[in-house]
């Protein structure tokens, strides 16, 4: 029962495997149509893909309630969480090798103009147990706060620019621990949640960074092609706060992104289709680098999403129902050290509540 104390304890109280993004904050939308979104993002996450597509709104929008959950999806083989007894032992063999994933996020904030802030609240806690006979829990969790501000700028014609400015608190836990060792065993013995996670080697840091990006627009009629170039965390720097075990707190590394997207609208019906090449700046396969997404708007109320991202497929549906709009489906996350070698399957579900726009 205490394992379980503890995992609930890293989703409420502050995230993901070694080859898994560190991402801020990512757009159910985005992540529904395969997280190919970086010339897309006109929601109340433009920040935390690319700036300069704020150079594109007009009047005023405010978005002031906007959770998202995320959760490990169950249904894809529900039998293995019916029953996973009632000791650390009968647990670790129930979910030996299944990775765990819990997260929370929101993104209240305002567009004025060209100019937009977002707040960061974002925790991610991703588990998971192998060894059946000396088992053995990774985790990997962060939990973010601060906001990020930017502004987009008109170069020339269809072109505009953006910066952005961040500021971010991180509290993280990462590392490999001895399921019945004495690490685990006095942190979940010790009653009181803090020592929990100063136990297991809790830090925390703080620091600015800076985002910039580029988006180039053509829009004839009901069609408009977009491309977008975005340099996130171009410089994030963060400095650790003195622990007693002498631990840095995860840095925020650098991610360049390459989108395009197509979209054609009428009668309130559409069709968008978008592509994405992330990670430019670092070495990896490239299929593992390749999102492509969809989405199709049967009404004014309805929208159909899915997507690719490296080899894992995504899908849901889109409610517009006035001043609620909810987002909900599945899709997977690639997390191996290889492409193809192991994915998560998550569910995602997004409520945004009293959002308004103004056309000035």
């Amino acid at each position: 029962m205490k394992i379980f104390i503890l995992l609930t304890l890293f989703t409420f109280s502050l995230s993901s495997f070694a080859e898994e993004g560190r991402y801020l904050g990512r757009s159910p939308r985005g992540l529904l149509m395969g997280d190919a979104y970086t010339s897309i993002a006109d929601d109340e996450y433009t920040l935390y893909y690319n700036p300069a597509i704020l150079a594109r709104h007009k009047g005023f929008s405010f978005s002031p309630m906007n959770p998202s959950i995320s959760v490990t999806n169950i249904l894809k083989d529900p039998d293995q969480f019916n029953n996973t007894g009632t000791t650390t032992t009968d647990f670790a063999n129930q979910l030996s090798g299944t990775p765990i994933h819990l997260g929370l996020n929101a993104a209240p904030g305002f567009k004025m103009g060209r100019f937009g802030i977002t707040a960061i609240v974002n925790s991610q806690s991703n588990f998971k147990l192998m060894n059946d006979y000396t088992p053995m829990l990774d985790i990997d969790h962060r939990f973010d706060r601060g906001f990020i501000a930017g502004y987009g700028m008109p170069l020339n014609g269809d072109l505009a620019f953006g910066m952005s400015l961040k500021y971010l608190q991180r509290e993280s836990i990462y590392g490999t621990y001895n399921l019945i060792g004495q690490t685990m065993m006095d942190a979940i013995s010790s009653g009181d949640p803090e020592q929990m996670l100063q136990g297991l080697g809790k830090t925390k840091g703080s620091g600015w960074g800076v985002d910039a990006g580029f988006d180039y627009v053509v829009a004839a009629g009901p069609n408009m092609f977009t491309m977008g170039l975005a340099i996130l965390d171009l410089y994030t720097i963060l400095q650790t706060d003195s622990n007693e075990l002498n631990r840095d707190v995860q840095t925020q590394p650098m991610q360049i992104n390459l989108g395009t997207s197509y979209s054609l609208e009428a009668m309130g019906f559409g069709l968008k289709v978008s592509a994405d090449i992330r990670n430019l700046e670092s070495e990896m396969e490239f299929m593992r680098r390749v999102r492509l997404g969809a989405e199709l708007k049967m009404s004014p109320l309805l929208s159909i999403l899915t997507g690719f991202n490296a080899r894992s497929y995504s899908y849901g549906i889109q409610l517009d129902l006035g001043i609620v709009d909810v987002y909900a489906g599945f899709y997977e996350e690639e997390i191996g050290e290889k492409l193809g070698q192991e994915k998560s399957a998550r569910g995602i579900i997004y409520l945004s509540l009293f959002d308004f726009n103004f056309d000035v």
